[in-house]
């Protein structure tokens, strides 16, 4: 079942009117064809269901869990329990454009991001967290395959699916042809899986038998506080205990009453046995006849997202190194500026131009321009150098603010992010805030 934009837009707002926000992501199931989260809200227990790809994709609301026949693990699967399970749910929303679905989640008390995306029958999806408290926020890009700290804004992350085809507008999508529930896609999986049924299987029914014989064991005890009456045992004691059972003589009790306490133990205990006995002798008569090679599985093939390990050549843009230069070079006495006038000029201006002792400048926190600061007859980077290069970074990414934050380190410490033009992974950055200053009289190639 493919639900379409405007099918996708539906489901959406439709999922949101439910008031599952701020509830408590409990458990995360997966089938071969869907991934489901738990999701606990006040008074209801909501199952979200979403597409694995291939010819399942989309977002379902369900009362059940998927049935424990059809569950299957995957690495995919436990990448989403560690990040998140028992977090607060915040919501979703979606993309204007394409069927991106941004899932929103409170961890470590800060809200972050996981967003997917159906394209061509295959799953992206976009990672925006930390690994721990107080420390940076981390993006994984699933078709690269490998997270890292990212030195552009995030307000947008839908745009880092560009890469991968994402559309501009989907407006005038067409709804599917046919709607199906995720009861009938769930009875579709058991079909495809040729599972017939959801009977107890043999292995839960002597894995129950095995847990009432347990209990049966310890209700029996009730022989050894019996034997404590019979041989007039003095019960002059703040607890006594038996086994796996205890009983307190709190308050100013006498010894009949004593007596009594112990004598209503043995009562509940005796009941409990009658039961216990009752519910052993019914699953036994259910296992009989059952084989236990009989137990319904799924061995339909896991369908995986697009997660760093296939070949999305075809799909990603790739920088032509035959592009024309796309950055600028500002000459002053004994130093140059140059700066980035585009994602791809910015890789441009790191690989072509700059050494790996020049210094690197980006504002912080927020996309930019990238400008380098390289030494001719100056001796070293002035602080007045400094303030220059922030207030080009400022002009050329259209801030007008008389204090201008940035990071900058040298770029030795950058490294290029394959297939995406114009991103960084830096270290050993340093965090300044520079005095604007009146640049337009050197912004001259």
């Amino acid at each position: 079942m493919i639900q379409y934009y405007l099918d996708l837009q539906k489901q959406v707002k439709f999922i949101s009117e439910q008031q599952l926000a701020y509830g408590q992501i409990q458990k995360i199931y997966s089938t071969s064809f869907f991934i489901s989260f738990s999701i606990r809200s006040p008074g209801k227990t909501w199952h979200l269901y979403m597409g694995r790809g291939a010819g399942q994709e989309g977002l379902w609301l369900h009362n059940e869990a998927p049935p424990s026949a059809l569950r299957r693990k995957d690495t995919f699967l436990e990448y989403l329990r560690k990040h998140l399970t028992s977090c607060s749910f915040i919501g979703i929303e979606m993309d204007p454009h394409d069927r991106i679905i941004k899932f929103c989640y409170q961890k470590f008390g800060q809200i972050q991001t996981i967003a997917f995306f159906w394209k061509a029958r295959k799953l992206y999806f976009l990672h925006h967290y930390q690994d721990a408290p107080e420390t940076p926020f981390k993006l994984l890009l699933s078709w690269h395959g490998k997270a890292f700290v990212p030195n552009e804004d995030m307000a947008d992350i839908y745009e880092f699916f560009n890469e991968v085809g994402r559309k501009d507008d989907m407006k005038n999508d067409l709804h599917s042809a046919q709607s199906s529930t995720i009861d009938q896609l769930i009875l579709d999986e058991m079909n495809a899986a040729k599972i017939k049924g959801l009977t107890s299987g043999p292995t839960f029914l002597q894995r129950k038998i095995t847990n009432i014989e347990g209990d049966l064991n310890r209700t029996r005890q009730w022989e050894e506080f019996q034997k404590l009456l019979d041989k007039g045992t003095s019960l002059e004691v703040y607890e006594l205990k038996v086994g796996d059972h205890k009983i307190k003589f709190e308050g100013e009790l006498n010894s009949y009453e004593r007596r009594n306490l112990l004598f209503e133990k043995i009562k509940k205990l005796k009941r409990g046995e009658g039961i216990l006995n009752q519910r052993l002798n019914d699953a036994r008569e259910m296992l009989a006849g059952k084989s236990p090679e009989n137990k319904a599985t799924s061995s339909l093939p896991i369908t995986k997202p697009i997660w760093g390990r296939e070949d999305t050549k075809a799909n990603v843009t790739m920088v032509k190194s035959a592009e024309k230069d796309d950055y600028k070079i500002f000459r002053f006495e004994g130093f140059s500026i140059g700066v980035g006038m585009s994602s791809t000029g910015n890789d441009q201006l790191r690989n072509k131009w700059s050494g790996k002792e020049d210094l690197w400048l980006h504002l912080d926190g927020a996309k930019s321009s990238h400008a380098i600061i390289k030494l001719h007859e100056a001796s070293f980077i002035s602080p007045e150098m400094i303030n220059l290069g922030a207030s080009i970074v400022a002009y050329f990414s259209h801030i007008n603010a008389d204090w201008i934050s940035i990071i900058y380190t040298q770029v030795k410490n950058l490294k290029g992010v394959t297939g995406s033009p114009g991103m960084v992974i830096y270290k050993k950055e340093k965090h300044l805030r520079c005095p604007r200053v009146d640049s337009s009289q050197w912004l001259k190639e």
